[in-house]
């Protein structure tokens, strides 16, 4: 009888130290999943925000769509902290609207870009977006698009589903997250304090040629503002669909999906 009781204790013991074992190989074990599938277009419940690392630590971003082009599309969650202008303002006719090589433009593929850890900074992708011309922009009665390779830059007043105008070109394609909310308040953003503020868009308002669009920080109406008002900035960019995330402790307070 004690023979048997003690072979019985053995048996236990070798269960509990390899469910044990079982335990800390799982835990240690990344599951991967592709990032598309946390896009708003896969499924409009559940996770829909990786952490991207920059130079003050992670950040949230929005994944938006998994067919950008073909690609995911990426929305950082808050405004970045510091107001910006979109382009100097010159003169009537200089076309300060513009968008290509804008203050905004340039503050976007340098120096963002260069807060992103330099993994991320290999993953994005060089996109042709659409862009108001200049011709368009200079008192024209044309409102035509053409193509500019970037790799970092902003939403257009089309893609977040604002309201269609002779003075506005219809720059990308609409996204179903802004389209899916058509009073616009899905178009609010804040900072990480909480306090909502207007954004820039990429699309000009060519009205004038020094106006460019944004979005309001009390209802999310998109309107337009002078290109030397200093408002809040929104980057986008796409990486492939297929970049693999992995669920991770980002604080004492959070856990979840990183590109690492």
């Amino acid at each position: 009888m004690k023979r048997q009781r003690i072979l019985l204790l053995g048996i236990v013991i070798c269960i509990a130290l390899s469910c044990i074992g079982c335990i800390r190989f799982s835990g240690g074990k990344k599951t991967e999943i592709p990032i598309k599938k946390l896009a708003y277009d896969t499924k409009k419940k559940g996770e829909h925000i990786v952490y991207i690392k920059e130079n003050s630590g992670y950040e949230p971003y929005f994944v938006l769509t998994k067919n950008y082009y073909g690609k995911t599309l990426l929305m950082r969650y808050y405004l970045l902290d510091q107001p910006r202008a979109f382009n100097i303002y010159e003169q009537n006719g200089a076309c300060n609207a513009y968008y290509p090589n804008s203050l905004m433009d340039c503050f976007l593929s340098n120096d963002f870009f260069h807060t992103l850890s330099p993994k991320m900074q290999e993953l994005i992708l060089e996109m042709d977006i659409d862009i108001t011309t200049e011709e368009s922009i200079d008192a024209g009665p044309i409102l035509e698009t053409e193509k500019l390779r970037r790799k970092i830059f902003l939403l257009s007043s089309y893609e977040v589903d604002g309201p269609e105008s002779t003075l506005t070109a219809n720059e990308g394609i609409k996204l179903k997250y802004f389209a899916d909310a058509p009073d616009g308040k899905i178009r609010i953003a804040c900072y990480k304090n909480g306090e909502t503020m207007n954004y820039w868009l990429r699309t000009a308002y060519t009205w004038y040629d020094y106006e460019v669009t944004s979005v309001a920080d009390d209802r999310g109406i998109v309107g337009e503002a002078q290109v030397h008002a200093e408002l809040a900035v929104r980057p986008i960019f796409c990486i492939e669909g297929d970049t693999p995330v992995y669920k991770k402790k980002i604080s004492d307070m959070k856990t979840g999906y990183v590109i690492e």
